[in-house]
């Protein structure tokens, strides 16, 4: 089995062979089980030797009181990390046992420092237990390629989901992509599919940021939704309101100044890295969860931006094609 997995600070993507692909909350807790629920107890808990026993995804946004939102350059080295992979791979199969052929990212900032760690944590064999499926699962990847994030947007668009390259132009073409994600943004310049060391660089601004200035408002004005999981807010950013006992709260005043702030932040560092070489991009390629937030302030900047549908899943879509064109002798 082919998989292209794109584990990020805010949330899990990945995509498999035959079209099967999967998103949840990038979080983690101690299981607490709903007492009556009509979606069947599907709530996500891993247990391995690994791990031990943890709630992952959506369930555990709703219901637990605390748990791990991680944040940190260490967080591959983390069981909630490892779990969060396991129900990645369970999603995309129920099988007892599959051999898979794995293509992963890792921030930027990271890669160099954690590209051999992350290897040698996926790599093998992964035994655990998902609870909704009832048996334990053996999965083994097989072979393993770990490249920076920001690159699924050119693999996306230099191959297709049988692995054949269907923009050969792009060997030749000056790209950028702007990975703007939920803890880091990702900076990257590529010429004829090579990136170029002084125009990338990844930063720690993303859209945790809103959240914590959201969560500042909401504890001095509304202290009792100070409760509410990051995860739990950043539903409400997206939706531009809250509720604090059924009166709607607007939080565009909240959210705006901050917005804008960022995206000029944004902005200004992608001209620092690209500086007058950025008028020689062919395009520039606006992906992951923050282009929702923040895609029209690139797109007024530079006029030769493109934004992808679901940006969100671009990453796991380059690295899923980018794995079967491996599997292939690519």
């Amino acid at each position: 089995m082919n998989i292209g997995h794109d584990q990020g600070f805010h949330s899990t993507k990945a995509i498999a062979d035959g079209g099967r692909q999967t998103i949840f909350p990038s979080f983690a807790a101690r299981p607490s089980d709903s007492l009556f629920s009509m979606n069947g107890h599907k709530n996500a808990v891993i247990t391995s030797t690994r791990t031990g026993c943890l709630q992952v995804g959506e369930s555990a946004v709703k219901m637990a009181r605390a748990g791990a939102r991680l944040e940190t350059a260490s967080w591959v080295s983390m069981p909630e990390y490892l779990a969060m992979f396991y129900r990645a791979l369970s999603d995309l199969t129920p099988a007892r046992g599959v051999s898979v052929n794995l293509v992963t990212g890792l921030p930027l900032a990271d890669y160099a420092r954690d590209k051999d760690k992350l290897r040698s944590l996926l790599l093998g064999t992964h035994t655990f237990t998902r609870q909704e499926l009832g048996h334990q699962q053996t999965i083994t990847v097989d072979s393993l390629r770990v490249v920076p994030q920001a690159w699924g947007a050119v693999l996306a668009l230099l191959l297709d989901s049988r692995g054949a390259i269907v923009q050969p132009e792009l060997m030749q073409e000056k790209v950028a992509a702007l990975d703007i994600g939920g803890h880091t943004v990702n900076y990257l310049s590529v010429d004829g599919l090579s990136d170029i060391p002084a125009e990338t660089r990844g930063t720690d601004r993303g859209a945790w940021n809103v959240v914590r200035a959201v969560r500042d408002y909401l504890d001095t004005a509304h202290p009792g939704l100070s409760r509410m999981n990051d995860h739990a807010i950043m539903q409400a950013v997206a939706a531009g309101e809250v509720w604090d006992q059924g009166e709607r709260i607007d939080l565009d005043p909240i959210t705006r100044p901050v917005l804008d702030d960022i995206g000029q932040e944004i902005v200004s560092t992608a001209a620092q890295y690209w500086g007058d070489g950025a008028s020689t991009f062919r395009r520039v390629l606006v992906i992951g969860g923050g282009a929702y937030l923040w895609g029209e302030h690139v797109k007024r900047a530079f006029r030769q931006a493109v934004i992808f549908d679901r940006p969100e899943l671009v990453n796991a879509l380059g690295f899923y094609r980018f794995a079967v064109y491996l599997s292939k002798g690519g």
